[in-house]
């Protein structure tokens, strides 16, 4: 039985289907109109031996459900890390696609993790869209203050987001229009923090569903929101085949370059990942330091601060043993206990 690599080039309308032997030889080059019936016809008749490669994005994750079933492997890539196909000039449905069944025939391919699970993929969109409105209520904030300056206004702290607070700065606001224009910001804020107590009920009654949840909440430093987003972000303890990669993965990992066996530079922090899960480990570390019961993590801070004389190694080191703990515990579903957090 003879391999056959797809590649799929997707679009809200269409999606183009380029297809190579082994040998590298084309075996199929055809469009399509995006749709579920489409897909299932451009499959329907390939064999079972077939591999297809897509790029992350919108409709990845659905293409992946529906064709998963008639093909026999589907592996979604990282657009950026296909520099081939991003920095060239002519870019074409038909040559995108080709290139993405090339890649995939070389093996020359970093691959997204999609979680198989129906249920998995809907808890992230809903934990995604609660961090989209935690994150429009930041930029409208910033927006109020800024147009508050404009005015000679300077407001610092929370208090002039409050119902209380605001009715003052406003009355400091001569122009009639303007002060309506700023009160207009101020309702849209009032919407926006409402939909966002709904998005927390909804994603906190889904997350009933995942186990693992609900076992996070007793590390010190972890509140419900982190245990969402950390069990959305990552979907599975068995993603990476030891933590290191794992802190790769959580912008917690060191990478240093070299050259002829020599290093260049200094050692620093891989910016590749997942920027929303160093955010948790940083966020948990800040609030373990500050719980008033003490703690492993506290405990570890301490000790590599007295060692190191270095706050921000300290601080790095124990937010990788936050992602540390937080994966044994998911890997075996066992609870917490402090001594998971001793030996930093």
């Amino acid at each position: 039985m003879t391999t056959l690599y797809v590649g799929l080039d997707l679009g809200s309308s269409n999606f183009h289907q380029y297809g190579l032997h082994s040998d590298g030889s084309t075996a199929i080059n055809r469009r399509y109109p995006m749709s579920e019936t489409s897909l299932r016809q451009a499959f329907s008749e390939l064999g079972n031996d077939v591999h297809v490669h897509i790029e992350a994005g919108e409709l990845a994750g659905w293409v992946q459900t529906v064709i998963a079933p008639l093909v026999k492997k589907v592996v979604i890539s990282h657009p950026r890390a296909n520099a081939w196909i991003a920095n060239d000039p002519n870019k074409r449905d038909q040559l995108d696609a080709f290139k993405l069944a090339d890649l995939l025939r070389m093996n020359r391919i970093h691959e997204v993790y999609y979680a198989p699970q129906q249920a998995r993929r809907e808890f992230k969109q809903l934990v995604q869209h609660y961090d989209d409105l935690t994150r429009s209520q930041v930029r409208l904030k910033n927006r109020i203050k800024a147009r508050l300056r404009v005015q000679g206004v300077i407001v610092r702290g929370q208090q002039v987001f409050t119902s209380n607070g605001r009715e003052p700065i406003l009355a400091q606001i001569t122009a009639p229009a303007i002060r309506s224009a700023i009160e207009q910001l101020y309702e849209m804020l009032d919407q926006t923090r409402a939909t966002q107590l709904k998005a927390r009920k909804l994603m906190t009654q889904a997350a009933k569903a995942f186990p693992e949840i609900e076992l996070f909440q007793a590390v010190p430093g972890m509140g419900i929101i982190g245990a969402c987003q950390f069990s959305a972000y990552l979907q599975t303890p068995a993603r990476f085949s030891n933590v290191r990669k794992l802190w790769r993965y959580c912008k917690l990992g060191i990478c240093q370059q070299s050259s002829d066996g020599k290093a260049l530079g200094r050692a620093r922090l891989d910016s590749t990942g997942n920027g929303k899960l160093k955010t948790v480990s940083r966020r948990a570390f800040e609030a373990a330091l500050r719980s008033k019961q003490e703690n492993a993590f506290q405990r570890a801070y301490q000790r590599i601060c007295e060692s190191t004389h270095n706050e921000t190694h300290a601080r790095l080191t124990v937010q990788r043993k936050i992602v540390s703990v937080l994966r044994a515990m998911w890997l075996g579903l066992t609870p917490y206990r402090d001594d998971l957090g001793a030996g930093v």
